[in-house]
């Protein structure tokens, strides 16, 4: 691709990828209710990986776009980090006075993991979602009005528990500046991903590793292999056109 073609890319809207993050987080609120879903998280990642390969098998330029950088990754970090660091403290300190302060040994892997989901769901409201919108003509040059939708987005599909909600939010108000200044989410999702965990541990009192790992969540979603075998299908069959049409 020249780069006359690539500046034009950039700066349309790119329908496709919307439109299926649009979808995702519109299943996302659903398949969340009661919370972190492992069947969805897997899925929906699967898709998204599948999505970003066959996109940038044709735009190798579609990662940096999107936000995946490494040339500017110590200087992204650094507020995500500190960030990470005040929130942990404020929630072990919410834990201790509501005596629900633990952390489990299986808490560790979940620290390796939920990173990589927190990331697919940062590329997806900043690098795809806030990226897009900002590509509006009325709104390239008004950053406080892409916080807005970045942030509300963000917080909306959190909407079934309030206190997820508003931690969700409260987050956001923050991803976004950062993401316009250093177009980076790698440290944004990763510290989501930290921030969560403990968020669920410490300030809902839930241990999201047993509530989705253990033989009887697993059984639980054996029983509904109906439902996954459609779901399997109709994201296969979305790739598939996806891959057609992009």
């Amino acid at each position: 691709m020249s780069q006359g073609e690539n500046q034009d890319q950039q700066n349309r809207i790119d329908w496709v990828a919307l439109i299926a993050a649009l979808a995702t987080g519109a299943i996302f609120l659903v398949a969340t209710i009661n919370g972190p879903n492992v069947v969805f998280t897997i899925g929906a990642s699967v898709f998204w990986v599948t999505f970003v390969a066959l996109r940038i098998h044709r735009d190798r330029d579609a990662l940096v776009n999107w936000g995946f950088r490494l040339d500017n990754l110590r200087e992204a970090a650094r507020v995500p980090a500190a960030l990470f660091v005040v929130a942990a403290v404020a929630f072990a300190a919410y834990a201790g006075a509501k005596h629900q302060f633990r952390f489990p040994a299986h808490t560790l892997p979940l620290f390796v993991l939920y990173p990589l989901w927190g990331v697919i769901q940062q590329f997806l409201v900043l690098g795809i979602l806030v990226n897009n919108v900002e590509k509006v003509g009325a709104l390239r040059r008004r950053p406080i009005i892409l916080v807005l939708i970045g942030t509300v987005a963000f917080g909306a599909i959190h909407l079934p528990d309030p206190v997820l909600t508003t931690g969700t939010t409260l987050l956001a108000l923050v991803y976004v500046p950062l993401f316009l200044r250093h177009r980076n989410v790698l440290p944004l999702g990763v510290v989501h991903g930290w921030i969560a965990t403990l968020f669920y541990l410490w300030v809902l009192g839930r241990d999201v590793w047993t509530e989705n790992c253990c033989p009887g969540i697993v059984a639980k979603y054996l029983a509904n292999a109906p439902d996954f075998t459609f779901t399997l299908l109709l994201k296969t069959s979305v790739i598939l056109w996806i891959r057609s049409c992009c």
